[in-house]
Order: C-alpha cells, then structure tokens, then sequence
C-alpha cells in the first residue's frame, strides 16, 4: 500500500437533505485528503442533490438511483464505482471526526496482516445508550471475541477495509433489508484479520427517522438469518451456531416480554430452548409467559 492510497468513501442516502450536508463536512475536513465521496442517492424526492452538488467538490462524486429501499443493493452501487485501494462505510446521518480517516490508515500500515479497522464511537441525539467497557486495542482474528466475548461494538460508519478482500468476501448480501451490513462486517472478520481501536472516531446520530429505529424488528428476525447463513457457509460450527441461536431468541424473548407481547415472547423461549434444551432460564420465562 502506498503512503497516500486513495479512500473511496460509499454514502447511501435516501431523503436526508436536512442531513447530509454535516455528513458531507464531516468528510471534506478531515485531515486526510486523498479521498473520493462516491454518493449514492436511493431516489430521493426532496433536495438531496442540490444540497450535495452545492459543495462543488471534485473529489464528490453524486449518483442518482431509481429508489429500491435496498441498503446492501446501494452500497454495493457504491463499491462498484469506487476506484480506491481502500474503502469506508459511512452513513447520511452520522459524522466522523477529522482524524478519521488519517488515524485508521496509521494503523494499518502500522499493523500490515489487518485488512480492516474498525473503531469505537460516541451516539448523540435521542435516546443515546451508553457504550458497554469494550477492548482497549485488538489486532486479530476478529470474528469469534466479536460474536462470543463482546469485546468490540461494530458502527458501521467507523469500517475501513482493503478493497483487494473482495476478492475473498461476497459484496453484501441484498436479500436482507437491515442486516446485510453486520452480516458483511462478519464475513470480512472471518476471512480475514482485522483492528479495533476503543477511540471514538464516529459520531452516531440518533433520532426519530433513524433506518435502524424503524427496522429494529426486521433486524432481530435477520439477525437469526444471519447466523445461519454463517453455519451453511461453515463459518459456525453447529453448537456455535446453535448457542448464538439460543442466546438472540432468548434476548428477542425479553424485548417481547417487556413489551407485554406475551405470544411472541414465548415463542421466542421455546425457540430459544429448541437451540439449546437445557436452558433453564428460557424455560422459567416460558412459565412466566404463561402465567
């Protein structure tokens, strides 16, 4: 990799013109110039383009698509026409700071046998969640400490990634609406090694039109989904792929019980035990649905 290797930054957007130019500035100041923002706009019907082309930036490049509502399929419009030795993920409502993008390049030519980074990150907006105590700095095998130990949290505007991995990663999945990016960011972690750093190099915004908010349901199903596309494609073991299985129905189990849904509750338990028969908490929430 060469000392100043250009950054393709993919940015799918869909009716964030009230947002995306502090997305855009979030990109045009960092400190790392050699970058292209390769736009990928989902059909937007307010000004989107107008706020983006009003930056007149050659190094922006805008993409007007007819509007499929399919993250992974616009994402990977956007790899499609990036020309950069290395690409980053970003999102329309979310920001990064400055030294981004100059800091994760440091550290992988740094740590050369890390194909991707990733990096912690601070939420700002509605209904923020505090950040879980996660690993200092991690070069590595990421999949099995991310999927089993919880040591790194994964914002998807915070991937740096190699583009020469495609050549061992399929582009993301664009069968699934909300977890193609988390089944990718699992695949890359699989094939390859990767660094985390606790740093927050991001900045999430949370708000009341959030994609993510609005598909949180859809996401828990395909997250079950995507761990069963890992165990055909012999990512998982099946006892691993049976305790991750056990353990997202349980959770989903909680969510439902807390909202009342007592049927969808214990239907997510008596999944959850079907994954993993001795499982005697799931058994007792089974009980408690009843009752």
């Amino acid at each position: 990799m060469n000392s100043f290797p250009l950054i393709s930054i993919v940015l799918p957007t869909y009716n964030r013109a009230n947002l995306i130019s502090e997305t855009t500035e979030s990109v045009i100041n960092q400190s790392y110039t050699n970058w292209e923002l390769i736009v990928i706009d989902d059909g937007s019907t307010d000004k989107t383009q107008e706020v983006v082309m009003a930056f007149h930036d050659s190094r922006i490049h805008y993409y007007l698509i007819e509007h499929s509502g399919n993250l992974g399929k616009v994402r990977n419009e956007g790899i499609h026409k990036s020309s950069g030795e290395l690409i980053a993920f970003l999102d329309s409502d979310d920001l990064w700071n400055s030294n981004k993008l100059e800091r994760q390049l440091s550290l992988l030519e740094q740590y050369p046998q890390a194909s991707f980074a990733f990096s912690n990150g601070d939420q700002f907006g509605e209904n923020t969640t505090p950040t879980p105590a996660l690993e200092n700095f991690f070069v590595g095998q990421i999949f099995m400490p991310f999927l089993f130990e919880g040591r790194f949290i994964y914002y998807v505007p915070s991937l740096l990634f190699r583009k020469d991995v495609l050549s061992k990663v399929p582009l993301l999945n664009e069968n699934l609406r909300s977890a193609c990016d988390i089944l990718f960011f699992l695949q890359l972690a699989h094939q390859v090694q990767g660094l985390f750093t606790n740093e927050a190099l991001v900045k999430i915004r949370k708000h009341s039109t959030n994609h993510s908010r609005e598909m949180e349901h859809m996401a828990d199903e395909e997250y079950l989904i995507v761990l069963k596309i890992l165990f055909k494609e012999d990512r998982l073991t099946k006892r691993q792929y049976s305790l991750l299985t056990s353990k997202a129905n349980y959770r989903q189990g909680v969510q439902s019980l807390n909202q009342r849904d007592f049927k969808k509750a214990r239907s997510k338990f008596i999944e959850s035990v079907k994954h993993r028969p001795i499982q005697w908490r799931a058994l007792i929430r089974i009980f408690q649905t009843i009752i």
